[in-house]
Order: structure tokens, then sequence, then C-alpha cells
């Protein structure tokens, strides 16, 4: 089964059914919740997932995404709120409105919300998809993240939708060497597209085995130290690769293209440059410029629009219209800046703290850990003492080797970060991170594990 984007008309572009692939996966059907005009789903990857969907969303109806390890009281509380919100729509097949794919967001700054994107954004970013990675029916993409997450979108549903094939590795097992390593031999993929804890796991069961059939390798979700990049362009020798920027919101948004060589030697990623359509602002404390006519050292929040952006989220049973500016463009929350030609990447507004009396990025204490080449991820946290605020760090181990000691770690980061900003307590943390549904750091299970010990 292949899924091919056929517009039914300018106004009412519809997703079609037609032969193709879908390989791996898991054969298991959750209780999902669906009626005539919605279907909310557990996001098991096979092919009933996609049927389902598509099916719902041609007749004009709201399919809802959902991990596959949400309780029967999260998809209880997100049926509530999609039926209401479904019945309330115009309901005719090929209404103007069209279908609404519903994805959660990763919840990794707040409780998770549900996006609605709309068919015809969604069309329109397969398109794109397919053109920028001349996708087509030779196309194997190796699609490691939950679909429930939004970068399915590229690396599942752009693949299928040019005649490709998906290959839906299984999320519980991404960090099970023999599992990755069966994938890529038999699957010869020719599209990857990773978070930092996937490249690593990639990484970690390869080896020295090399896999030229890759031809791209797609990085979203965040900063990835230079050694590792080393190791997958070696892993990957023929490989262009991308990092790709965005949100749930407003989808992928920048993307920056580089050679192997670059990906490897370049000491920190850039965000990249518009995707075609796409609209990019940064606003320095009121004083908002599009990208393209910003000055030298300008650093500010980004603001962007783009031809995919979701309606809203689903809330009470209707649309609650997404948080923009009057000209209709998305506060990402995230601080770039904008230095000799390229935008770097600063950490997001909403982790920011102040500790003994400084302001101290989250964010940016997680990706001095990672840039040091000593631990695999990061996630740091700040909590209340008696005597005041205490910054706490999280890491684990480097796939290709073993954990450093806090004071070792202390003194390479300490070669960027001030003193302010250091932790006052580094956790070294045995095995991998847990992971939410969305494939990102469980924040809240990490602070329990380490409260623990």
């Amino acid at each position: 089964m292949t899924l091919t984007v056929t517009p039914a008309s300018a106004a009412t572009p519809r997703l079609k059914l037609s032969a193709g692939t879908i390989v791996e996966g898991e054969d298991k059907r959750a209780d999902d919740v669906a009626g005539l005009e919605y279907g909310i789903y557990r996001a098991a990857k096979n092919r009933r997932l996609v049927d389902e969907c598509v099916e719902v969303l041609n007749r004009g109806g709201v399919a809802a995404l959902v991990p596959t390890t949400a309780t029967e009281a999260y998809l209880e509380s997100i049926a509530e709120q999609v039926e209401q919100f479904a019945r309330s729509r115009p309901r005719t097949e090929g209404a103007a409105t069209g279908g609404i794919l519903a994805l959660p967001t990763s919840g990794s700054t707040g409780t998770p919300k549900l996006v609605a994107i709309p068919v015809a954004g969604l069309v329109e970013f397969l398109q794109w998809g397919q053109d920028y990675f001349s996708f087509d029916a030779a196309t194997v993409s190796l699609s490691l993240s939950p679909w429930n997450f939004d970068v399915s979108l590229l690396d599942t549903w752009a693949v299928l939708s040019s005649g490709g094939t998906a290959v839906a590795a299984e999320a519980a097992r991404l960090h099970d060497a023999a599992y990755l390593v069966r994938l890529l031999d038999e699957h010869r993929p020719t599209f990857v597209q990773v978070v930092p804890s996937t490249l690593d796991a990639l990484i970690n069961a390869a080896g020295s085995t090399t896999y030229p059939s890759v031809r791209n390798i797609v990085l979203t979700g965040g900063v990835v130290a230079q050694p590792a990049r080393a190791a997958a362009a070696n892993l990957f020798p023929e490989a262009t690769f991308h990092n790709v920027y965005g949100a749930t919101e407003v989808n992928d948004c920048l993307i920056e293209t580089l050679t192997a060589q670059q990906f490897a030697g370049t000491e920190m990623l850039p965000l990249g440059v518009p995707i075609a359509g796409c609209e990019i602002y940064l606003d320095a404390g009121g004083d908002r410029q599009p990208l393209h006519e910003a000055a030298e050292a300008t650093h500010g929040e980004l603001l962007v629009r783009t031809p995919w952006m979701a309606e809203g989220y689903i809330h009470d049973g209707t649309i609650t219209p997404l948080p923009v500016t009057a000209d209709a463009l998305y506060p990402m929350k995230d601080q770039a800046l904008w230095a000799n030609g390229q935008l770097m990447y600063q950490g997001r507004r909403d982790r920011m703290v102040k500790v003994r009396g400084q302001r101290v990025n989250l964010e940016e204490l997680e990706n001095a850990a990672r840039r040091t080449g000593l631990v695999g991820m990061a996630c740091a946290w700040l909590t209340g003492t008696t005597s005041g605020e205490e910054l706490h760090m999280a890491y684990t181990a480097p796939d290709h080797g073993t954990a450093m000691t806090g004071l070792q770690l202390r003194m390479a980061m300490s070669a960027t970060l001030p003193a302010f900003a250091m932790p006052n307590q580094l956790h070294a943390f045995a095995g991998p991170f847990p992971l939410n549904g969305n494939g990102k750091p469980d924040l809240p299970t990490i602070k329990s594990r380490v409260e623990s010990e």
C-alpha cells in the first residue's frame, strides 16, 4: 500500500490510496475510538492505521493520532474533544473545510496539545517533501519515529505519497542493535530521518559497517555533537545531510543541506534557509525584521508563517486558533542569531530560568554538554530548595564509549559555559533516557529515577 496525493479540485485536495508497500511494523490492532466523522488511533505502525486515517480524512473528518502508550483515560479525553469538534463541522464528502489530521505536541514544555492540520496544508507539505528529496517508487525510508510525531509526515507520509516504501521500525526496539542492523542490512534504505537519540542508536548498532545505499539523512529535533556527526558521515558515506527546523504547529520551515564532509566538520549546525513558501522573521525586542533583511549580529525570537500551518488546537470541542501575531506569524519561542550569513539556534525562550541572579537557558546547558562529545544525551532542570534554586543535569554515556565522571564533564563544559550556568548536580544515567510518546526525553520520568537513587 502506498499513499498518493490527488487533488479532487482546487479547493478540496484529497489523499488517495494506491498499490505500494509498508514493511516491518506492528501487527497488533489497538482498541481505538472511531465514528463516522472522526477516528482516534494509537499510532501503531501498520497498514490499517494509514488506511483508516486516509479514509476519515477524505470524507472530511478528523483523524487523531496519539502515542501507543496513551492511557485509556487520555484516549477517552481526546475522544470526547475530537468527537464534539468533528460533529460540529460540515460532513459532506468534499466539503470545502476538508479533513483534519490531529497530532499531539511533544509536551516537552508543558501539557501536550492536539494540533489540527488541514488536509490542504498536508498535501502541500507532502508535495514539497517529494520534490525536495526526489522521492519516487525506488525510495526506501527507514521510519524510526512514532507515527504520532510530526516528523513522520516526511519520512512516512511523503515517501508513501510518492510510491516509495516505508520500513516501519518498532519504537520499542530502537536500542536493540541487532534489530536495527537487520533493518539496515535487509532493506538498504535510501532515506533516513533521525532525532539525536535515534542517530546515536544507529551509530552504536552499525559499528564500522557502512551503508552507501542511504542518499539523504535528515536531522531534526536537537543538537548533535561533532564526534557523533563525524561517525554518521562515516556510516553513510554517500549521503547528503539536511538539518531541518520546525514545530508541529508550522511543520518544517528551515533547512540546511550539507555534504558529509561539511556535516562532520561544522562546529555547530546552522538552522538553514527558509523552505520555499515559508516566511521567517526575527523579533529583536519588538523590532521585527524579515530574515533576509536582518542586520548583522541580530538576535531575537523566530516568527514563522508556512503554507502548511495548523488551523489551531482542538480544545473544548472547537478550534482554538494558534497564538499568532496580527499578521499571522507564529512565535516559535526559540531564540536565534543571524550572523555571517547564517542563522544559529540559541535556545528556547520558555526554558530560560534565573539562577544565582543570572539568566540561564537550560537548553544551552544541555547543548554544551553534548558538544563536549563526552555524553550521549543530556537533560537539565531547576529545583527549589530551602537554600535557593539548584540546577540539575542528567546525562547518558556516549554510544561509542563509557560515561565520564561528573568532574570530567564539568571541566569540559566550563570551556564554553560561565561559572554561574554550571549545574549544581550532575547525574550519570544508566542506559538510554526513557522517551515520551514522541520519542523525546521524558523529563518527569528522568527526574523521578534520579530522585529515587
